[in-house]
């Protein structure tokens, strides 16, 4: 007779005033809403939040701990995000660059006028790739995907509409990167020796192996077929690009693939990161707290004002969704008052999730092994009540007593506008 699996409850640290967001996180536990997850969140430079509970390898009954690890599967395009402005800085890019300029070969079949601001806001038409692929060509045959991407024809005119990049945006990025950076680095590696080691971050974009141990075993959710049905008969993208997106690339047949050390070393900055919430909470903190920590700057105010810009919004072509895209970011709306602003991160699938709030100079992190593919059609996401009480322990450490509303379209700002002016 098996044995019912036990869940160990959160534990961890929380600074004075945020206790709230730990007993948020344990009555999720005690609802069996989570069962393996972490949360962590940085205050005006400052770590406040560092929790965690439930199981890591629900086969070995292995819990969560400090230092486990999670992937951060599309919540990784925040860190190359962050790497392209990054180089900006420097003076090595431009956003209103054509990518031809430094990559030649790029220009064919249609592709010589965009610039990596159309590319990275997903309006040039390359949110697929015709010809299936192997991710794993990153590592053993890197010239043949540089061909395959090289020939690739935008599927609609650049410019003209948007549709989100699963795995393109990484591969096209991390191609830039190898032509502009002068050691000519992957973008994993510009990332960890620029960025992630400089400042403290224990991330990663492709997983070293002797690290494998320390990473929760990802635990999908089965899909539900009556949210599936009804996704379908919504649907509203282009469904040619949609199923070319579910059957990219060839060899990640399984969401569990990800548990596989050998495919987890890959550099796929769109997918392939990995590390713990407090890490992924410290990048996005420092993107809130003005690109500075402890006298160090990462990123100037000009580039972090840049990735809150909204630039692509309306129906996504290649998943029907209504997000809000800047420059390799995804702004969530948050209105207080007659106030309003973006939160600015990117999700993951299966419901990671991380963002920066640059008003209260607040970065937060959700990671959990147990992957919700469901949360894209019910919108149930496991990270809001945690995000909720969060900010809610910042409402009353500053005195603000003002209802904090968190959207997910550009519509619904514009409407929630509406209604405040009419009420002035």
């Amino acid at each position: 007779m098996t044995s019912k699996l036990r869940f160990p409850p959160p534990k961890g640290f929380v600074a004075p005033g945020f206790e709230d967001v730990l007993n948020t996180f344990r009555d999720s536990f005690s609802k069996g809403i989570d069962k393996g997850a972490t949360f962590a969140a940085f205050y005006r430079g400052k770590p406040v939040v560092h929790i965690w509970g439930g199981l890591a390898d629900e086969e070995v009954k292995r819990p969560w701990k400090e230092h486990t690890m999670g992937f951060l599967h599309s919540t990784t395009k925040f860190a190359a995000a962050i790497t392209i402005a990054h180089m900006i800085d420097r003076g090595l890019l431009r956003y209103d660059q054509k990518i031809s300029s430094i990559w030649p070969e790029f220009a064919q079949n249609g592709k010589e006028d965009i610039t990596l601001e159309t590319f990275m806001s997903l309006r040039s038409g390359l949110p697929v790739l015709s010809e299936n692929f192997e991710i794993s060509w990153l590592r053993d045959d890197p010239r043949r995907l540089c061909e395959v991407l090289e020939k690739q024809e935008p599927l609609w005119p650049p410019g003209e509409a948007h549709g989100y990049h699963v795995l393109t945006i990484g591969l096209y990025l991390d191609q830039i990167v190898r032509r502009v950076d002068r050691k000519k680095r992957s973008l994993s590696q510009y990332f960890q020796e620029e960025i992630a080691e400089p400042f403290g971050i224990e991330l990663y974009i492709g997983l070293p192996k002797p690290l494998h141990h320390r990473v929760a075993r990802l635990t999908p959710r089965p899909i539900d077929r009556q949210n599936m049905e009804l996704k379908v008969k919504q649907f509203k993208g282009d469904p040619v690009i949609n199923q070319l997106s579910l059957t990219q690339p060839k060899d990640w047949f399984s969401t569990r693939r990800l548990n596989d050390p050998d495919f987890m070393e890959l550099p796929c900055p769109s997918s392939h990161g990995v590390g713990t919430a407090l890490a992924v909470a410290k990048l996005t903190g420092i993107m809130a707290n003005g690109g500075e920590h402890d006298g160090k700057r990462l990123l100037s105010p000009e580039s972090i004002a840049r990735m809150q810009e909204p630039l692509s919004y309306g129906t996504d072509k290649t998943l029907s969704g209504s997000e809000i895209y800047s420059r390799g970011t995804i702004l969530q709306p948050v209105v207080e008052g007659t106030k309003s602003w973006y939160m600015f991160g990117h999700s993951g699938f299966g419901d990671q999730n991380s963002a920066a709030d640059p008003h209260y100079k607040v970065g937060w992190a959700y990671l959990t092994n147990y992957a919700d593919p469901n949360v894209s059609m019910t919108n149930e996401n496991k990270w809001r009540p945690l995000v909720e009480s969060l900010f809610s322990c910042v409402h009353r450490l500053e005195g603000v007593q003002c209802e904090r509303k968190m959207l997910t379209s550009f519509e619904e700002l514009q409407r929630e506008k509406s209604l405040t002016n009419s009420k002035l």
